[in-house]
């Protein structure tokens, strides 16, 4: 048996005219609170969040270009539909308390770097009061996934991360800024390692400038006394992907290195996000059981499902491939 492993980040930000810290969640307003959620994956099998090279975008950009249809990763193991998906779908609600009821108010939710948008759209099931926007830079004019997307709660825009470098552009007719308004929460799911180093932080800030907090009527409150008893969720971003070291992925000596040299370590994430503004960080690692195929992850990783995959030739792969088969037992089924 197998264990997928979670680290959670979570850390408010502070403002000059508002004292109180909350954890989950970030939320900048014109008084800016910092906080901040951030959640790591490991796994001893293989998780859903994908390596790259820390130095540069060249490996990262063509991995994803391979696969940026929704053909592609949502086939793979850590993607497709199943358990494991919905045991991270309901992590990511709690986490962002996405069950809170809005109570008529309506909460927008960026995905930053969400692809075909399934996580999404599991994240605000039935949840007529909450809009979540894709942000992705492979999203293809053409694409089904937004041409035939019947929820009208997601919505889909061709945007890297990156854009948060920059101010959003000013209100007027033609704004391709406009998702950039009063948005509530952050989740940037198994892409944070893909950002330049020099480029996070600035990165960071640029959410923590604009994010708002959500504020919505209690529940318990009446028509005559809703203005004293809203209920405020603070500001959140979740960042979800995978440790540095210590890992227990079926995989071999160079693939390790690779991997911990591209994988910036938890406490890099930490700093750099108090550097951003946000305070009262936490990480914590939740763990996962799963069974996995020792043919199905042979070939995911030849078919380079995560970007460490990418450092490697053919031959370097198929060489790998059978380290795995040698070092690691399977059961009577064939997993390990």
């Amino acid at each position: 048996m197998l264990k997928l492993s979670l680290l959670l980040r979570k850390a408010p930000y502070s403002s000059q005219n508002q004292t109180t810290y909350r954890t989950l969640e970030r939320i900048a307003i014109k008084q800016k609170i910092p906080l901040s959620t951030n959640s790591v994956m490991s796994s001893d099998s293989t998780s859903n969040i994908i390596l790259t090279n820390v130095r540069g975008l060249k490996t990262t950009s063509s991995h994803y270009e391979t696969h940026s249809s929704a053909n592609s990763y949502e086939k793979a193991y850590f993607y497709e539909p199943g358990d494991y998906m919905e045991y991270l779908v309901e992590l990511v609600r709690n986490e962002l308390e996405l069950a809170t009821g809005n109570n008529g108010n309506s909460r927008r939710l960026l995905d930053i770097g969400g692809g075909t948008g399934n996580f999404t759209k599991a994240l605000i099931d039935k949840r007529k009061d909450i809009e979540a926007i894709v942000v992705d830079p492979y999203l293809a004019p053409t694409d089904n996934i937004i041409l035939g997307s019947t929820n009208k709660k997601v919505k889909f825009v061709k945007e890297p991360a990156e854009v948060f470098l920059r101010p959003p552009l000013p209100d007027g007719g033609d704004n391709k800024d406009w998702w950039r308004a009063n948005f509530h929460q952050v989740l940037l799911k198994e892409i944070v390692h893909h950002l330049k180093p020099q480029d996070r932080v600035e990165i960071f800030r640029g959410i923590y400038q604009e994010i708002i907090p959500f504020s919505s009527p209690s529940l318990e409150s009446n028509s005559t006394e809703s203005s004293n008893t809203d209920s405020t969720i603070p500001p959140s971003i979740i960042i979800i992907t995978r440790p540095q070291s210590n890992i227990s992925y079926p995989l071999w000596d160079d693939a390790r290195r690779v991997w911990k040299d591209n994988q910036p370590s938890t406490e890099l994430f930490i700093e750099e996000l108090k550097q951003a503004g946000f305070v009262n960080i936490q990480a914590n690692i939740k763990s996962y059981p799963c069974e996995i195929s020792l043919s199905r992850w042979q070939t995911m990783i030849k078919n380079r499902i995560w970007s460490t995959f990418s450092h490697f030739t053919d031959k370097k792969l198929e060489e790998g491939c059978k380290i795995i088969e040698n070092d690691y037992p399977t059961d009577k089924n064939g997993n390990l």
